[in-house]
């Protein structure tokens, strides 16, 4: 028990959050005074379609794009709270969520946020609607919520072992990926209403006393109902192509650090962000370079990425950083300032 607790407590909550300080040592600290000028950490951004976006990060920020990421507003979220992801269906409706179970909501484009009641108050770690009244979020404790009415309710649609589940991702309203601490995915083919567990493993060596488990996960992108890709720990990148009957290890020649981010335009090319660097693959993964940076990301971190409608890519990290990809496929990228 007590390794099990030590462990607990090196990788639950404070896991993302230790992540998100290693960032914030190289940059500096605004006072809460600087409203436009943005250091704070970016998780996630949401694109409706191509040109509306919102990016999602620490201290309840909330920024607005209506050009496709060029420029970029802050908006009032109502809460100092960390918000690791952000979701919207069209230009108008979108759910962001974050620390001590917050969930914020807005009808009108972001101009207003109110707070949805969740029924736990864990770190919840990601938000994703299939429709203005169906969505999910993933959480610690290995909770997943589902909201079938928009956030007016929020119920525990699944929960099992004591692991932080950090993302999640459906590709139709019916097939989705969890995925979480110690290499644990759960899957649904019934848009959860039963989740089945596809790998992970967690336990403590009788010989050695050490914990032994799966490498951790960060995100999932789910591509179609046999189809999707997982990122994690130490440049640990995996894809089943049978819905999950089996996870293969790709060899992507990422360096052995975090990789917090994937995603792909649902054909051939596939993104992985992480710590400094950003992959790219415009074959499905049977080839990787790494794109140009404009400047170099090479001392920044990238959290998370997004399509932008059917244009493109956007990527959000470390210290506000936006970056926009100056082709589709993506070749070059170039940060925005704001």
């Amino acid at each position: 028990m007590q390794k099990r607790e030590q462990m607990r407590f090196t990788f639950n909550r404070v896991l993302f959050i230790t992540l998100v300080l290693m960032v914030s040592m190289s940059i500096m600290t605004p006072t809460r005074g600087e409203a436009q000028k943005v250091y704070d950490d970016l998780f996630q951004a949401s694109f409706p379609n191509e040109k509306e976006g919102w990016a999602a990060g620490r201290w309840g920020c909330i920024l607005h794009t209506p050009d496709g990421g060029k420029t970029w507003v802050r908006q009032e979220t109502g809460t100092d709270f960390t918000l690791s992801s952000v979701s919207f269906v069209d230009s108008k409706r979108g759910w962001a969520v974050g620390d001590m179970g917050t969930i914020i909501h807005t009808e009108d484009g972001g101009k207003t946020w109110e707070k949805q009641k969740s029924p736990v108050s864990f770190f919840h770690m990601k938000v994703q609607f299939v429709s203005p009244l169906k969505g999910w979020i993933v959480s610690e404790q290995t909770h997943i919520l589902i909201t079938e009415d928009g956030g007016k309710t929020w119920t525990v649609q699944f929960k099992d072992q004591d692991i932080i589940l950090k993302s999640l991702s459906f590709c139709d309203p019916l097939h989705g990926w969890a995925v979480g601490e110690y290499g644990y995915i759960y899957h649904t083919r019934n848009g959860g209403a039963k989740w089945e567990q596809q790998a992970g493993k967690f336990g403590v060596s009788e010989k050695t006393g050490d914990v032994e488990g799966g490498n951790f996960l960060f995100d999932v992108v789910a591509v179609d109902s046999q189809n999707a890709w997982a990122v994690g720990i130490e440049g640990y990148v995996i894809r089943t192509v049978n819905g999950g009957k089996s996870w293969q290890e790709v060899k992507t020649g990422a360096p052995k650090t975090q990789l917090f981010c994937v995603n792909t335009d649902k054909a051939k090319t596939i993104l992985i962000g992480g710590n400094g660097f950003l992959l790219a693959s415009l074959d499905n993964g049977k080839t990787w370079k790494e794109p140009e940076f404009k400047p170099s990301v090479i001392y920044d971190w990238l959290y998370g990425i997004t399509r932008l409608g059917g244009a493109g890519f956007l990527t959000v990290g470390g210290g506000g950083g936006i970056y926009l990809s100056e082709a589709n496929p993506p070749g070059s990228w170039k940060k925005i300032e704001y």
